[in-house]
């Protein structure tokens, strides 16, 4: 295949490209079950465990916009391909790490493996799939993902009542190999660009860098340490200052800010950001009023959340399949201001004796929202040229995770201001009153969504 695909060609390409994306985000969530193993093995502290997580989000989110430029530039199969491959071998290792330190290094080797899969998985299906059938094929894409993530605590659970936690990274092995021979039967062909990009490893180390600092800073808002933290805020302000210099004076910045001067891709990748720290915040708040306000199990917020997560799979495919008819801006529009409903219904009717019934019709039409909303991924990439695929679609899922890193530092933050005890049901009406800004924030952008790119013609009128 060189350019676009015939229907068989594109099944085998989504399923080769769904069999790699669903890699980072299935390894995001799995390992969360097994955090207290690791802290009894290496005898670790809160502190030192977190970034197990924290460095693999963070790797994640700085490198995809380097991956996707690398992938433009010498080819975007190779580079899947490598990630593919690069993911096995951090696996197996992070299996056998006999040390803490190493198992961290492992770990960071996977985010960069799995920064290489997505943007490259992403940018072939723009470049190999017709505009008019991109946005459900994305959707399908979208929904794999969606499903990994709810389902890597149930994997993981599941992998440790029979085995060690060293089993989580060992799962990914006939995952990765199933990928590779999808993979090896693509008639997708590599059109690679004359000369290879001048990368801006200054420059992505400084992003790393920034990352790290603002992590560390959203968590010490909960520290009483005051000069500590100031310490904190002033390293990231130096940090931001560097990074900002590095990226006005190289050619090739580590990120594609020249994208940005194009106004739908600027909206597309704010609603990204915008919705994902909505959805994120709520993920992370809802089983903390339950627990604490309300004094409820855990199995109650994860019937509630895992009814909202369905939904969004559900909703991503069919969100896909109105873009194509109608435009990418149409289910952006009605998703966006399904979920502000949503988010005004959480706010409003957020009391200690609130409903799950309420509770579960709110994050229901919450996931309606975020899935119909999923459409402006596939704005995103195709607001750039398709020769820069690779470097929209690694730019538009760093702002997701920068939705992911803000949204869980204001939940810390804002329940940090409660009292020493139960954060009170006020301080919850906070969080959502700050959900409920993000997502008027994302209706405002979908407003500025192109609804095809520019060498689309629009498809007749139903």
């Amino acid at each position: 295949m060189n350019g676009r695909t015939t229907r068989g060609d594109e099944y085998v390409l989504l399923a080769a490209t769904s069999a790699g994306v669903i890699l980072a985000p299935l390894n995001s969530t799995m390992l969360v079950v097994a955090l207290p193993a690791i802290r009894d093995q290496y005898a670790l502290g809160h502190v030192a465990l977190g970034w197990l997580v924290s460095a693999y989000l963070i790797t994640m989110a700085v490198a995809q916009p380097l991956g996707g430029q690398l992938g433009d530039h010498i080819g975007r199969r190779r580079l899947f391909r490598f990630g593919l491959l690069g993911f096995l071998v951090a696996s197996v290792a992070a299996a056998l790490a006999p040390t803490y330190p190493l198992l961290l290094a492992f770990r960071l080797a996977q985010g960069a493996a799995g920064a290489l899969l997505i943007p490259n998985a992403r940018a072939m299906l723009r470049e190999a799939v017709p505009v008019l059938r991109l946005g459900r094929v994305n959707g399908i894409n979208a929904a794999a993902t969606l499903v990994a993530a709810a389902g890597g605590p149930l994997i993981g659970a599941w992998l440790l009542t029979t085995f060690s936690w060293r089993a989580l990274f060992g799962v990914n092995v006939p995952m990765v190999l199933a990928a590779l021979a999808i993979e090896r039967v693509l008639h997708y062909r590599d059109r690679p660009r004359a000369g290879g990009p001048a990368v801006d490893w200054l420059g992505t180390a400084l992003f790393a860098g920034l990352f790290a600092l603002v992590t560390q800073l959203l968590n010490s808002l909960r520290s009483t340490q005051v000069a500590a933290t100031a310490a904190v805020a002033a390293l990231t302000v130096g940090m931001g200052a560097v990074f900002t210099r590095q990226q006005l004076r190289v050619r090739t910045p580590a990120v594609g800010w020249d994208l940005l001067v194009h106004r739908p891709f600027v909206a597309a990748t704010t609603h990204i950001m915008v919705t994902n720290l909505v959805m994120y915040t709520t993920l992370l708040a809802v089983p903390f009023f339950i627990a604490e306000v309300q004094q409820r199990g855990a199995g109650t917020a994860g019937l509630l959340l895992g009814g909202m997560s369905g939904l969004m799979a559900v909703l991503a495919p069919i969100s896909g399949w109105v873009a194509d008819v109608r435009g990418r801006r149409v289910p952006v529009l009605a998703g966006s201001a399904i979920a502000l409903v949503a988010a005004v219904l959480l706010l409003v009717g957020l009391s200690p004796n609130v409903s799950t019934s309420y509770l579960a019709a709110a994050l229901a039409l919450l996931g309606v929202g975020v899935g119909l909303g999923n459409a402006s991924a596939t704005a995103a990439i195709e607001a750039a040229p398709i020769a820069r695929a690779g470097t929209a679609a690694g730019t538009s899922s760093t702002m997701r995770y920068v939705g992911s890193i803000v949204g869980a530092g204001v939940l810390s933050g804002v329940l940090a201001q409660g009292s020493a005890g139960a954060p009170a049901v006020d301080v919850f009406r906070l969080v959502f009153g700050v959900i409920v800004v993000c997502a008027a924030l994302a209706l405002v952008a979908a407003v500025y969504i192109q609804p095809f790119p520019p060498e689309a013609e629009r498809p007749p009128a139903a």
